[in-house]
Protein backbone atom coordinates (compact mmCIF):
# COMPACT_ATOMS: atom_id res chain seq x y z
CA UNK A 1 0.00 0.00 0.00
CA UNK A 2 1.42 3.41 -0.92
CA UNK A 3 1.74 6.41 1.39
CA UNK A 4 -1.56 8.00 0.32
CA UNK A 5 -3.51 4.77 0.73
CA UNK A 6 -1.98 4.24 4.16
CA UNK A 7 -2.91 7.79 5.14
CA UNK A 8 -6.51 7.40 3.87
CA UNK A 9 -6.89 4.20 5.85
CA UNK A 10 -5.51 5.94 8.97
CA UNK A 11 -7.97 8.82 8.52
CA UNK A 12 -10.90 6.42 8.10
CA UNK A 13 -9.84 4.49 11.23
CA UNK A 14 -9.53 7.68 13.27
CA UNK A 15 -12.93 8.97 12.16
CA UNK A 16 -14.60 5.63 12.83
CA UNK A 17 -13.22 5.39 16.34
CA UNK A 18 -13.17 9.01 17.53
CA UNK A 19 -15.40 12.06 17.57
CA UNK A 20 -13.42 14.54 15.50
CA UNK A 21 -15.00 17.94 14.97
CA UNK A 22 -12.33 19.83 13.05
CA UNK A 23 -9.50 19.33 10.61
CA UNK A 24 -7.10 20.67 13.24
CA UNK A 25 -8.11 17.88 15.63
CA UNK A 26 -7.68 15.32 12.86
CA UNK A 27 -4.26 16.71 11.93
CA UNK A 28 -3.16 16.32 15.55
CA UNK A 29 -4.43 12.72 15.74
CA UNK A 30 -2.62 11.91 12.50
CA UNK A 31 0.60 13.50 13.83
CA UNK A 32 0.30 11.31 16.93
CA UNK A 33 0.37 8.31 14.58
CA UNK A 34 3.47 9.66 12.83
CA UNK A 35 1.57 10.83 9.74
CA UNK A 36 2.61 14.37 8.81
CA UNK A 37 0.24 15.99 6.35
CA UNK A 38 -0.65 19.54 5.35
CA UNK A 39 -4.13 20.96 5.85
CA UNK A 40 -4.62 21.19 2.07
CA UNK A 41 -3.75 17.51 1.60
CA UNK A 42 -5.99 16.54 4.50
CA UNK A 43 -8.84 18.50 2.94
CA UNK A 44 -8.39 16.59 -0.35
CA UNK A 45 -8.21 13.29 1.55
CA UNK A 46 -11.47 14.07 3.36
CA UNK A 47 -13.07 14.75 -0.01
CA UNK A 48 -11.72 11.47 -1.41
CA UNK A 49 -13.20 9.58 1.56
CA UNK A 50 -16.48 11.46 1.03
CA UNK A 51 -16.62 12.63 4.60
CA UNK A 52 -19.42 14.76 5.98
CA UNK A 53 -19.80 16.82 9.10
CA UNK A 54 -22.87 15.77 11.07
CA UNK A 55 -24.40 17.10 14.26
CA UNK A 56 -23.74 15.12 17.43
CA UNK A 57 -26.19 14.51 20.25
CA UNK A 58 -24.18 16.96 22.37
CA UNK A 59 -24.70 19.91 20.01
CA UNK A 60 -21.30 19.75 18.33
CA UNK A 61 -20.21 18.33 15.00
CA UNK A 62 -18.15 15.37 13.90
CA UNK A 63 -16.71 14.04 10.68
CA UNK A 64 -18.10 10.76 9.36
CA UNK A 65 -16.73 8.77 6.46
CA UNK A 66 -19.10 8.28 3.57
CA UNK A 67 -19.54 4.82 2.17
CA UNK A 68 -19.46 5.97 -1.45
CA UNK A 69 -16.63 4.52 -3.46
CA UNK A 70 -13.40 6.49 -3.85
CA UNK A 71 -11.68 6.37 -7.21
CA UNK A 72 -8.75 4.08 -6.38
CA UNK A 73 -9.74 0.40 -6.18
CA UNK A 74 -7.42 -0.55 -3.30
CA UNK A 75 -8.60 2.37 -1.17
CA UNK A 76 -12.17 1.68 -2.22
CA UNK A 77 -12.16 -1.94 -1.09
CA UNK A 78 -10.27 -1.56 2.18
CA UNK A 79 -11.92 1.64 3.37
CA UNK A 80 -15.49 0.98 2.25
CA UNK A 81 -15.57 -2.47 3.81
CA UNK A 82 -14.31 -1.04 7.11
CA UNK A 83 -16.87 1.76 7.04
CA UNK A 84 -19.90 -0.36 6.18
CA UNK A 85 -18.96 -3.09 8.61
CA UNK A 86 -18.23 -0.66 11.44
CA UNK A 87 -21.31 1.48 10.77
CA UNK A 88 -24.00 -1.23 10.90
CA UNK A 89 -25.15 -2.14 14.42
CA UNK A 90 -28.39 -4.08 13.99
CA UNK A 91 -30.55 -5.58 11.23
CA UNK A 92 -34.20 -6.68 11.47
CA UNK A 93 -36.82 -7.80 8.96
CA UNK A 94 -40.47 -6.77 9.18
CA UNK A 95 -42.50 -8.05 6.24
CA UNK A 96 -40.99 -6.57 3.09
CA UNK A 97 -39.02 -3.91 5.00
CA UNK A 98 -35.49 -4.47 6.22
CA UNK A 99 -34.59 -2.09 9.07
CA UNK A 100 -30.89 -1.38 9.51
CA UNK A 101 -29.64 0.54 12.55
CA UNK A 102 -26.30 2.30 12.09
CA UNK A 103 -24.01 4.53 14.08
CA UNK A 104 -25.26 8.11 14.12
CA UNK A 105 -24.56 9.83 10.80
CA UNK A 106 -23.74 6.70 8.82
CA UNK A 107 -27.18 5.69 7.49
CA UNK A 108 -26.86 7.71 4.28
CA UNK A 109 -23.60 6.03 3.32
CA UNK A 110 -24.95 2.56 4.08
CA UNK A 111 -28.10 3.32 2.03
CA UNK A 112 -25.88 4.47 -0.84
CA UNK A 113 -23.98 1.18 -0.74
CA UNK A 114 -27.24 -0.81 -0.72
CA UNK A 115 -28.65 1.17 -3.65
CA UNK A 116 -25.40 0.53 -5.50
CA UNK A 117 -25.78 -3.28 -5.20
CA UNK A 118 -27.94 -3.52 -8.33
CA UNK A 119 -30.15 -6.45 -7.33
CA UNK A 120 -33.77 -7.11 -8.29
CA UNK A 121 -34.58 -8.03 -4.68
CA UNK A 122 -34.08 -4.49 -3.34
CA UNK A 123 -36.45 -1.80 -4.61
CA UNK A 124 -34.88 1.15 -2.78
CA UNK A 125 -33.81 2.69 0.50
CA UNK A 126 -34.73 5.57 2.79
CA UNK A 127 -32.06 6.82 5.19
CA UNK A 128 -32.27 8.89 8.34
CA UNK A 129 -29.39 9.72 10.67
CA UNK A 130 -29.03 6.24 12.17
CA UNK A 131 -31.62 4.07 10.41
CA UNK A 132 -32.04 2.75 6.88
CA UNK A 133 -35.33 1.34 5.62
CA UNK A 134 -34.85 -1.08 2.74
CA UNK A 135 -37.89 -1.94 0.62
CA UNK A 136 -37.68 -5.54 -0.58
CA UNK A 137 -39.42 -6.85 -3.68
CA UNK A 138 -42.52 -8.96 -3.09
CA UNK A 139 -41.48 -12.57 -2.45
CA UNK A 140 -37.78 -11.67 -2.43
CA UNK A 141 -35.95 -14.74 -1.10
CA UNK A 142 -34.54 -13.63 2.25
CA UNK A 143 -31.53 -15.94 1.98
CA UNK A 144 -30.63 -14.30 -1.35
CA UNK A 145 -31.08 -10.79 0.12
CA UNK A 146 -28.75 -11.80 2.97
CA UNK A 147 -26.20 -13.13 0.48
CA UNK A 148 -26.25 -9.88 -1.49
CA UNK A 149 -26.01 -7.70 1.64
CA UNK A 150 -23.16 -9.74 3.10
CA UNK A 151 -20.75 -7.95 0.76
CA UNK A 152 -21.28 -4.68 2.67
CA UNK A 153 -22.49 -5.75 6.13
CA UNK A 154 -21.17 -7.96 8.88
CA UNK A 155 -22.45 -11.49 8.21
CA UNK A 156 -22.87 -12.02 11.97
CA UNK A 157 -25.61 -9.34 12.03
CA UNK A 158 -27.30 -10.68 8.90
CA UNK A 159 -27.64 -14.15 10.40
CA UNK A 160 -29.95 -12.69 13.05
CA UNK A 161 -32.63 -12.08 10.38
CA UNK A 162 -35.45 -14.61 10.64
CA UNK A 163 -37.12 -15.27 7.26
Amino acid sequence: MNKRQTRLTAIADILLNNIVGSQEELLELLRNQGCLVTQATLSRDLKTLRTSKVATEMGGYRYVVGSGLPTHKEIEKGTVDKVSHAAVEEVALSGQILVIKTRNGYAGGVAYDIDDLDTPYILGTIAGADTVFVALAVNAPVDEVIRVLSSIMPPSLLHTINP
